[in-house]
């Protein structure tokens, strides 16, 4: 009797550690983000938009149903380094990839260019050393970005080599293996962005465009785009799909005419994007046809 008490016992506590039907927030790093201890925490949210973050965290969403062969996805809003659209661009597109059998991290990260590569090189880190606890296969993570959170998404998948260690998290390796780029803004980078910037005083002068960066070692990749995009050009994304494609990297590029920027999942035509990126995922074998 006890000893069936026991493995019941055991039982429940795994479950209740596993955050299976709700959301869970964890930070990523173990105290205070690097940098930051000196900073006022001001972070505000208005209209389901964050400003000014912090500390950077990630939200775990985890479907219910037990795959241990399932992908995850980390999910980094966009705002132009201005704030987070962390609704549109967050926790619905968590929603609708827990839909498809996903796991989603939708992640908070720091509005600065040079800390938001190291907070999403970090998530990334940080998901695959907990794999087994969030019932995903640690060699199907990837990263989905939106207009500057794809900016930063294309920064960890050009820039995943590590220059400093923190802890055993950081001796993981923060490589995406798969990349989905939504409206991308994508003449950047320098991996020590914000000292750069700061360096030739302001952003003007030194951004790199990525296409640029691209080798054969760059994760398969899905963009979306929209031709009538008046905040990112849209040649920033064909430029990078040319480069892939010259790379020998699987990739794969949807321009609607209309959709402008910000559309999040969509709707009219550039709604159904999530259905592409859903067979793209299929056809690249990362889902389960």
């Amino acid at each position: 009797m006890m000893k069936g008490f026991k493995s019941l016992f055991a039982a429940l506590v795994f479950f209740l550690s596993v955050p299976l039907f709700a959301q869970h927030t964890v930070n990523i790093w173990p105290s205070l983000a690097p940098g930051t201890a000196n900073e006022k925490d001001d972070e505000t949210v208005v209209d389901n938009r964050i400003y000014k973050v912090y500390q950077p965290n990630l939200t775990a969403y985890i479907p219910s149903k037990q795959n241990d062969n399932r992908p995850a996805v980390i999910v980094c809003p966009g705002g132009g380094y201005d704030h987070l659209a962390i609704t549109k661009e967050g926790t619905r597109v968590a929603k609708w990839l827990n839909e498809n059998g996903i796991a989603a991290f939708v992640l908070k990260y720091r509005l600065n260019p040079g800390q938001a590569l190291d907070d999403a090189k970090r998530a990334l880190s940080f998901v695959r050393a907990n794999s087994r606890r969030y019932t995903i296969n640690p060699e199907k993570i990837g990263i989905l970005g939106f207009s500057a959170g794809g900016q930063v998404a294309a920064g960890v998948a050009t820039h995943y080599e590590r220059t400093t260690m923190k802890d055993d998290i950081d001796s993981v390796s923060c490589k995406p293996d798969f990349m989905i780029l939504i409206y991308p803004a994508l003449d950047w980078l320098h991996p020590n962005a914000d000292k750069e910037f700061e360096k030739a005083g302001g952003r003007n002068g030194v951004f790199i465009p990525f296409y640029h960066l691209v080798n054969k070692d760059t994760p398969p990749t899905f963009i979306v785009h929209a031709a009538d995009d008046k905040t990112v050009p849209v040649h920033q994304s064909m430029q990078f799909f040319a480069a892939l494609e010259k790379a020998g990297v699987a990739c794969e590029l949807h321009i609607f005419q209309k959709g402008g920027h910000g559309f999040g999942l969509g709707t009219g035509e550039a709604g159904s994007w999530p259905g592409l990126c859903i067979g793209w995922m299929k056809t690249d074998r990362i889902l389960a046809k």
